[in-house]
This record gives structure tokens, sequence and C-alpha cells, in this order.
């Protein structure tokens, strides 16, 4: 009989251990703004719970009879209770089982509410799904492959948050020789990545003697005197100088791939030619692809057109035009931004594959955002920018204005309050580690 009694008692502490490992707090309802009545998504016959957790496989009963419908997304279970809910039992075949009995008189339909699920087995370590890699990149206006994923960065900076093991990524721009690596991803530390691509374009610097001289590369004005050209692919390309409508000099000259080429010339260079600047650049335009037949590389008609007639448009990353401009661009990959007062729009790529016409509408330049990583020794602890309710510990906090500084604030039962400030850098994120002390 004792023998009996020792199994029982051994198997009542089993099944309690078992509960103690599964734990809900942070409890709260979500109030559904009167401005945007649709921001909290509700169920006319039903209450709907989110569940935070990085944990899966879970099943939720509803007053101990009734099964609830759960949704697994990222970071959190959506679940769905009968009206008048007063308990859910959650089960896990690894946690065991845990009866929580909500902390309101019962659950409501049509309304909208939150927790934190904690789950702990303490025979298992503990190993993150998921860590961050960040890359700083040279030029800024370059595209990053991510596995098979397309990401267009700002200002050099990528960081996202990515699975464990290796990946291979593929950093291009415009006129830059292309980047393909591969790195391996652990839960020791993030992976930080400096890439600084290779130019892969020429260009030529031309010095005359005369300072009225015009100078033009493949019909295209540079400057007057001396100037550089804008960026060249290699191969052929034509040299004009003209003095007000007379061509003093024309002739052709050869470039290499990544060639920085200088031509000095003197007044013994000075040929005047029969033909006139209008009557030459008329002949010229005439030709396929435009400019000069000696261009080998396709290039299609493109007409960008911002938002409004005072805002600049920017081609990779080079002025080219307010309110809208038309002109070739070269086959491959292209980056257009608007910009007004300091302030740029989001990039935009394309990706120029023939000479069929393109047409793009810009966006609006945006205020520059920011992320910002909050995490703390204590998980579940609400957390507050500027006394507003944004999430949990640990949370990322996405599309916040730039530059500013804000107030972080984390709560939680039996800890003070703690609070920091922090100005986060624009289309950066920003780690922000919080510690709290026990009351």
């Amino acid at each position: 009989m004792r023998g009996w009694l020792i199994v029982l008692l051994m198997v009542c502490m089993v099944s309690s251990l078992e509960a103690q490992q599964m734990e809900v707090n942070g409890f709260k309802r979500l109030r559904r703004p009167i401005w945007n009545r649709s921001k909290v998504a509700v169920d006319k016959q039903r209450a709907i719970i989110d569940l935070y957790t990085d944990e899966k496989g879970f099943t939720f009963t509803a007053n101990g009879k009734e099964a609830a419908e759960a949704t697994e997304g990222k970071g959190v279970i959506t679940v769905k209770v009968p009206n008048k809910t007063r308990h859910i039992t959650v089960k896990h075949p690894q946690y065991g089982t845990l009866t929580w009995r909500v902390p309101v008189k019962h659950l409501k339909r049509k309304k909208h509410y939150r927790a934190t699920l904690l789950a702990q087995n303490p025979i298992k370590e503990y190993k993150p799904e998921q860590q961050w890699v960040v890359m700083d990149i040279e030029p800024k206006s370059a595209i990053v492959r991510m596995d098979s994923t397309v990401t267009l960065i700002n200002e050099g900076q990528y960081a996202e948050m990515q699975s464990m093991g290796w990946h291979t990524y593929r950093v291009e721009a415009p006129f830059y020789e292309a980047l393909t690596d591969s790195f391996l991803l652990t839960d020791t530390a993030k992976v930080n990545i400096k890439v600084k691509l290779q130019p892969a374009y020429s260009y030529v610097v031309v010095n005359t003697p005369w300072e009225n001289g015009e100078i033009y590369i493949d019909g295209l004005f540079i400057s007057k005197g001396e100037g550089t050209s804008r960026r060249l692919q290699e191969g052929q390309h034509r040299l004009s100088v003209f003095m007000y409508e007379t061509c003093i000099y024309d002739q052709s000259f050869i470039i290499g791939r990544a060639e920085k080429q200088v031509i000095t010339l003197t007044k013994n260079d000075f040929e005047p030619q029969p033909h006139k600047k209008e009557k030459m650049f008329s002949s010229l335009s005439t030709q396929s692809p435009i400019v000069a037949p000696w261009v080998a590389s396709v290039q299609a008609p493109v007409t960008l057109k911002a938002p409004d007639c005072d805002i600049e448009i920017w081609v990779d990353r080079e002025y080219v035009g307010t309110g809208q401009w038309s002109g070739m661009l070269a086959q491959g990959y292209h980056i257009v931004n608007t910009r007004k007062d300091s302030i740029e729009s989001k990039s935009t790529e394309l990706w120029i594959v023939d000479s069929t016409p393109q047409q793009l509408d810009l966006a609006v330049p945006q205020i520059s955002m920011a992320m910002l990583n909050i995490h703390s020794n204590v998980t579940g602890a609400e957390i507050f920018i500027n006394d507003v309710l944004v999430g949990s510990t640990p949370s990322i906090i996405p599309q916040l204005p730039a530059d500013r500084l804000y107030t972080v604030s984390l709560r939680k039962e039996g800890y003070k309050s703690t609070k920091k400030s922090v100005r986060p850098r624009g289309n950066e994120l920003t780690d922000l580690n919080i510690k709290m002390k026990q009351k």
C-alpha cells in the first residue's frame, strides 16, 4: 500500500512539473481605434486571442470541451475561441498540459486579445531558429540576392533575420563587378559582412586648350574646356569638340573595361571639320542604337515621371532631371529614386532586357525610416515607446521615423520599470538591450 502511495505521489509531481513548463502572461485586450476600425481584426461569433511564442505544435481546447481553431504565424499563434470562454487548455507533446483561466470574467465575441505563451523545457537546450545578418555595401545603390530573394537596400545597409545554416548571396549594381559568396549562420552571434564592389565601368578625362570649346562624347555634351565623361562601356567611342557651331576636333578612341583614360588636346590638334553641329548630331540621332553605331550594348528608351514637377529624378545615383525625364538606358539593372529637400524615396529596380520602351511612375520621397530591435533579460515585458504600447520583449519595431529621440520603457509585474532613450538611424536596424531588476 505504501508503494502505491509513493507511485501516485510521483505521478502528481511529474504532472505538476509539466504544467509549470508553460506559462501565460501579459494578457491584454486590443482596442479598436475610432479612426481605423479595421486595424484590429475581430470575429462576429468568436473571440480572438494572439499568443506570442517561438514554439509550435500546440493544441487548444476552450472550456475543457470544444477544440479551438489555431493558426500559426511567425512568432505568434492566433486562436479563435467561443463566446464566454473562461479557461483554455493548452497541450503540447513536449511541454505537457496547462489549463489557463483567463484573467477576466470571460472572453467575448467581437473582441481581440493578446498574451505571451512561455514554454520551457528544463532538459532541452534553447537554440534560436534564426539569426541576424548585417551587410555594409558599397556602392549604396546595390541589389542583394539572398539565396533566391532579391532585396533592394537603402544607403548601403542590409539587415535581416535568416534561418541557421549556409546561405548564398549575390551583390550587384550597374557598372560594377557582381560579387557572389556564401556564409554560415549559427546561434552564437550575428554575421557582419562588408562588401565593396569593384568598378566595371570606364570614363575619360578630356583636357583642351580652348576655354570655350564644347566637349561631346558620343554626341552627349560634357562640359567646356575640360571635363570628365559619364560612365562608358568598353569599346569604341567618339570625342568631338565644337567652338560655337564649328567642329574643331572629331576623332574616335577605344577604352578598355574599367579603364580611366586621359585625353589631352593641344592647339596642334586643331582640325576644323566641314560639318556643322546641328547636321552632325542629326545624322547621329538616326543611327541605331541612338548616339553612335559603335556602342555595342542594347539600349531602350525610358520615360520616368515624378509625382510632382519640382521633385528630382536620380538614376544610378546620378541626377538626370526634375519632374519628368526621357532618355536611353543601357541593358542591365538600374536604380531609380526621387528626391526633394534632402528626403529620398525608396529605390525602384529597373531592368532593361531589350530595346522595348519603358515608362515608370515614381514614388514620392518619404522620411527615412528605421527599425528598433528591443530585447531584455526578461521575456514578455511590455514595450512602451513614448508611452505608447507597441509590443512585448523581445520584439522588432519597424517603420519608425529615423533620427528622432525616443523614450523606450519596459514594464512587467514583479520588476522595476526601466527606460532608455534612443535615436535610431535611417534605413538601419538599431539594437537596444534593456535590463530589468526585480522589485
